[in-house]
């Protein structure tokens, strides 16, 4: 009994320091808030939409029943009800991707890697020729571009929208109000990682934030 508890203590052992190995990633690479200087809210008055890693590979494009599942099918259903009653505002999409062969990319093998099919944003909600940022971790301010290109517009306002509810999408929420935007989450055009709508408890971190939590039925 004792030789068979050492054989398993190894495969258990290696299982527990992967997983300390990625939580510490999460929470001290992806997780990390973005830096940066506060926008000029006098100038930048423009509104645009953010849609948040709605990437064929985060919404199972290729299987209808998980799509069901996890109420994916109304979460894009919802997000493009956004992009149809603003589309007057520029959509800006945000793409999660880790560098091809990297070693962040073999950790967290669920998550797009560079090049894949599965970093392309879902052909139901992307609007052509409209802007794509790519990031690698959860706040999607963390890449530069995307507040050199809103500023580029004089955005100061951002309707965000996708996924996912705890994780890239509160940190894109935290970094976006700590440069100055003013923030309307759409409720029913986010999704969590167990499907459907963010929870009671995750919304009011939102407002705890400074966000203004609304609906899609709220958009006129």
């Amino acid at each position: 009994m004792k030789k068979v508890m050492k054989i398993l203590a190894i495969p258990v052992g290696i299982v527990l320091l992967y997983a300390v190995v990625v939580l510490c990633i999460e929470f001290f690479y992806i997780l990390v808030p973005s830096k940066g200087a506060a926008i000029d809210p006098v100038k930048d008055t423009n509104s645009a939409i953010l849609v948040i890693d709605v990437q064929n590979m985060l919404t199972s494009y290729d299987n209808e029943r998980k799509m069901h599942e996890y109420k994916v099918d109304i979460f894009l259903k919802n997000v493009n009800t956004v992009l149809d009653k603003l589309k007057k505002l520029e959509p800006v999409y945000i793409r999660q991707e880790f560098p091809k062969n990297s070693f962040l990319s073999f950790l967290l093998p669920t998550f797009p890697e560079e090049g894949d099919p599965g970093t392309a944003i879902n052909k139901l909600i992307y609007r052509e020729k409209s802007k794509i940022i790519t990031k690698s971790r959860g706040d999607a301010f963390t890449n530069p571009s995307l507040q050199q290109y809103l500023e580029s517009k004089k955005i100061g306002t951002l309707y965000i929208t996708g996924l996912a509810a705890e994780f890239c999408v509160d940190s894109t929420i935290k970094g976006a109000v700590a440069k100055g935007y003013k923030v309307f989450v759409v409720k029913d055009a986010v999704i969590s990682v167990s499907g459907g709508e963010p929870s009671a408890g995750r919304i009011e971190k939102y407002k705890s934030y400074g966000a203004t939590v609304i609906s899609v039925d709220d958009l006129k």
